[in-house]
């Protein structure tokens, strides 16, 4: 007979939510994280990521949440949302640090320089917020090891940049992790390359006095508008992303936090961080628990995820692993930008909606696929964990995440014109045109060389990871063997826009 397919209950753990948490979660320790945003962009994204936080079960890893905002409309439904969550007690509250001076009923209108008439009372503003994070931090007795800063280029660009200087100041010993958010549309964009990115280079960047180079002094988080115009849907999984790292390393601790694993990469970038984010379905049923003598009049059903009996959820978790690595599946990044260096460190976590027992036995079937098929071997720098965490999409459908987090290893620190393009003048980018030509990673991360070829090893029975490290081998051999006149304009570079490993814009 075949094998009995195996069920796990979903994981249905109580979750913390939004304005409603615990100092006392995480068995005593001060909560480490700060989320700080500024603009409306930027607050519907640090929203969403708490909201995940809570449904990972880890929002109690936050300190608080600080939203600058100069549009009243906007603080006005964050307070009625606010106080909606805390009419029903769970613990201690989580603070939510909101403005008090608005100089402009409907904001700044995306004018990054609107802000200058009223410099006075939002710099005394702007103070007293950080004070009152100051007296949280006490209250916890310690300072936020990490601060996550919501970032954009609207009309609260430069706004940003002067808080991130009155948090430096207030909490010196603590790792920033800055999350850019390139923009879409055209006059964002004609902003960002006329001032607002100078100011943010001046604010978060530092000179190296002998280079003469920007170097980034806290390795930024980047995202792109440009990637997808469902906005909501990268948003989404740039929170996922984000909660997934925590929700690991609530699991199994020695798995590490997002503080730690920003902090061990900061050595290995060069002033930029990538994001990969993949999901499948999982199958889930309603099963029969096992039979009570006493039963509810509604409890003899449960939800389960199925494990099968020909174990297709095992292998689709390997599956995907594989899918991440690809460096042909840019869909998964969030910004258009180089794909991973297989050398490079790279931090993955695979979140499963199933109870911990579940978990633990798909993780040793996965682990046991990856061996056999040489993962390690090929991604000797990669390192990845599991968690039980249930992030919902639908009604209907559950999900399983896979996210991570890598390094950008580039020769220079970029311009602004290698992260947005050169200005064409006013005229606007076909949705046809490849970002390749246009955005993020022209000239700037290259490969080295990539040159077609046949795959050497297609017809052989090694593993995908032998094969993976013999493509490696040949790609550095006939990088030494390219002629001057292959470099430029006959070379096939691996984004298959025309231009040769040493073109630079």
């Amino acid at each position: 007979m075949p094998p009995k397919a195996r069920t796990f209950r979903v994981r249905t753990e109580a979750v913390h939510p939004v304005a409603a948490t615990d100092d006392r979660y995480d068995g005593g320790k001060p909560p480490p994280i700060l989320s700080v945003s500024v603009g409306t962009a930027g607050y519907k994204r640090s929203w969403n990521w708490a909201k995940r936080m809570g449904q990972a079960g880890v929002l109690g890893r936050v300190q608080g949440m600080f939203i600058y905002d100069c549009n009243q409309a906007t603080i006005e439904d964050i307070e009625s949302t606010v106080d909606q969550m805390r009419r029903v007690p769970r613990g201690g509250d989580l603070p939510v640090i909101l403005p008090e001076f608005f100089p402009k009923v409907d904001g700044f209108l995306r004018d990054p320089n609107a802000y200058k008439d009223f410099y006075g009372l939002i710099d005394r503003d702007l103070d007293r917020m950080v004070d009152l994070l100051q007296q949280r931090s006490e209250t916890v007795s310690a300072p936020p090891q990490i601060i996550i800063e919501w970032l954009g280029f609207g009309g609260h660009a430069k706004l940003g940049g002067l808080l991130h200087q009155k948090l430096v100041e207030q909490f010196p010993e603590a790792l920033f992790l800055p999350i850019v958010l390139l923009p879409r549309e055209h006059a964002l964009e004609e902003n960002m390359r006329k001032e607002t990115w100078g100011a943010y280079e001046g604010t978060m960047c530092q000179m190296d006095p002998k280079s003469g180079l920007l170097v980034n002094s806290y390795p930024a988080l980047l995202t792109d508008n440009r990637m997808s115009r469902n906005y909501a849907a990268m948003d989404d999984k740039l929170a996922i992303g984000l909660a997934s790292i925590e929700s690991a390393m609530d699991y199994q601790s020695d798995s590490g936090s997002l503080a730690e694993t920003i902090a061990s990469f900061g050595q290995y970038s060069n002033g930029w961080l990538g994001m990969r984010v993949l999901s499948r379905r999982v199958d889930v049923a309603e099963v029969r628990p096992p039979s009570r003598r006493f039963r509810l009049p509604f409890g003899n059903r449960e939800m389960a995820v199925i494990k099968g009996k020909d174990n297709h959820l095992t292998w689709s978790i390997k599956a995907a692993l594989w899918d991440m690595v690809d460096t042909k599946r840019k869909d998964l990044q969030m910004a258009d930008h180089s794909p991973i260096d297989d050398e490079s460190v790279m931090r993955l976590v695979i979140t499963i909606p199933a109870n911990s027992e579940g978990v633990k036995e798909i993780e040793d079937d996965v682990r046991d696929q990856l061996d056999r098929e040489g993962y390690e071997e090929a991604f000797p720098n990669l390192t990845y964990s599991f968690a039980p965490a249930r992030f919902p999409v639908s009604s209907s459908d559950h999900h399983m995440f896979i996210s991570m987090v890598y390094p950008l290893r580039s020769p220079e620190i970029p311009s602004i014109e290698r992260i947005m393009g050169k200005s064409d003048g006013g005229r606007r980018f076909g949705e046809d045109e490849s970002l390749d030509q246009i955005g993020f990673g022209t000239g700037h991360f290259m490969p080295q060389n990539g040159s077609r070829r046949e795959d050497p090893g297609q017809h052989s029975y090694l593993s995908r990871g032998r094969l993976r490290r013999i493509e490696r081998d040949q790609e550095r051999e006939n990088s030494r063997s390219v002629t001057a006149d292959d470099q430029y304009g006959n070379s096939y570079n691996g984004t298959e826009n025309g231009y040769g490993a040493n073109y630079r814009r």
